[in-house]
């Protein structure tokens, strides 16, 4: 029985890897220009991309009944934590419509960062319907890394150290 479910896992992920390769949408695709999104939050506040240039964002889906959701957003808090002041910018958006407010609230409370109800912009989304599924886009807005699954804090920092030691564009007038 479990080597059936390891075989199944396996399998999963070559499922994952060509919708990668091709774009988990026609426009977020790995490595281009990041389409503009608005995240709004549970504080009633807006957050635009086109706001936070210069900055590392990472757009995270999730749901509160996702174990292995609510076991990445502390390594990814821990990791926003020790980087926001090198500009790492984390939005946590739920990924399905039928929500408990007191079960988002009780993850919010624990994080740093924004906990979005609902992103407006076109070409993101789970990769394959899989929660957590995560968008990390550079200082340039590019977009350098989709997964579908979750982060540990070691992987979460390897991932983002790098693009946070990369320089912030320098502006043009």
């Amino acid at each position: 029985m479990r080597r059936r479910e390891i075989i199944g896992g396996l399998g999963g992920l070559g499922l994952v890897a060509p919708s990668l390769a091709l774009g988990a949408s026609p426009k977020a695709t790995l490595g281009s220009v990041a389409p503009d999104f608005s995240v709004l939050t549970f504080d009633h506040e807006v957050a635009k991309l086109s706001d936070m240039k210069g900055d590392v964002v990472v757009l995270n889906y999730w749901a509160t009944w996702c174990g292995p959701c609510r076991a990445e957003l502390p390594a990814m808090d821990r990791v926003m934590q020790e980087s926001a002041s090198r500009g790492l910018r984390i939005y946590a958006v739920l990924s399905d419509s039928n929500w408990d407010r007191r079960a988002v609230q009780r993850v919010a409370d624990k994080l740093s960062f924004p906990v979005g109800r609902k992103l407006i912009g076109k070409g993101y989304g789970t990769i394959d319907k899989a929660v957590p599924t995560s968008f990390v886009i550079d200082r340039k807005g590019v977009i350098r890394h989709a997964k579908a699954g979750s982060f540990t804090y070691e992987s979460f920092s390897r991932l983002v150290n790098p693009l946070l030691a990369e320089p912030r564009p320098v502006e043009v007038a």
